[in-house]
């Protein structure tokens, strides 16, 4: 599908925001899902790249996808200018499943570009009806990405940087164990970011009565689960499934993180 770049902008050394357009609504979005972006026209390079939405009208005529610049793919997507056009296909993939009701807490932990899903889910149209911690991390106060927008839609927002730039000083699963030993009690954790900081939440919420859903950032090619380039194993069976056609949201009761 035929996307129109509305604006780009840099939200971090590193990090761009892209808001696009597409020719025809993509239709109801989930936060979690994310589309396939053909990075320009020629066949160089070859594969599109998976990207997480960032925030979204509710029928898909805009959407937004954070951009970290880690290779030639990336680079080229974040040098996109207001006007220019890109091929994108999705929506894809598994969501996050339906937060708790008024009378649970959800918490949501980031870590680095893990907030793009939360940030369609926090936004006003899509924001869930109970009581929501909002817990974001990186390296330091210059890579919290989107902490305005998401603090604008949480009910509480706590921050950790590595180095005390911002918040509390250390990781963000540190203030996520902070919590839980003051008493605190999610009924759902949301999680996106890197592999060992939801290994960490796993081994957090052991024994506790609380549902831990999170987002892998497996590398992807196909987008659909032919290329069987992204999988992840299952806990319960001695088999591996595709993270772009079962995720990329599991219940981490099922996955091996």
């Amino acid at each position: 599908m035929n996307c129109k770049v509305l604006e780009n902008r840099t939200i971090a050394r590193g990090f761009n925001h892209l808001s696009l357009a597409p020719d025809k609504p993509l239709g109801p979005i989930i936060p979690g899902q994310f589309v396939m972006i053909r990075v320009r026209e020629s066949m160089d390079p070859l594969l599109r790249r998976p990207m997480s939405v960032a925030g979204f009208k509710p029928d898909g005529s805009s959407f937004g996808l954070v951009i970290q610049r880690i290779g030639r793919g990336t680079e080229i997507l974040a040098s996109l200018a207001a006007g220019d056009r890109v091929d994108v296909i999705g929506p894809f993939g598994a969501g996050f499943p339906e937060p708790p009701g008024a009378a649970g807490e959800l918490w949501i932990v980031a870590g680095g570009s893990g907030v793009a899903p939360f940030v369609g889910m926090l936004q006003p149209a899509t924001r869930p009806v109970c009581r929501t911690r909002v817990f974001l991390g990186a390296r330091n106060s210059g890579f919290l990405l989107c902490a305005d927008h998401l603090s604008d839609g949480a009910d509480v927002f706590l921050t950790a940087t590595e180095d005390g730039s911002a918040g509390v000083k250390g990781v963000v699963t540190d203030l996520v164990e902070r919590e839980l030993a003051n008493g605190y009690a999610p009924a759902m954790i949301f999680a996106c970011g890197p592999a060992p900081m939801m290994r960490a939440l796993e081994k957090s919420v052991s024994g506790r009565d609380v549902r831990l859903c999170v987002s892998l950032e497996n590398r992807m090619a196909c987008g659909f689960g032919a290329c069987l380039g992204c999988v992840t194993k299952l806990k319960t069976e001695q088999r591996y499934v595709a993270v772009c056609r079962k995720g990329p949201v599991f219940d981490a009761s099922t996955i091996q993180i």
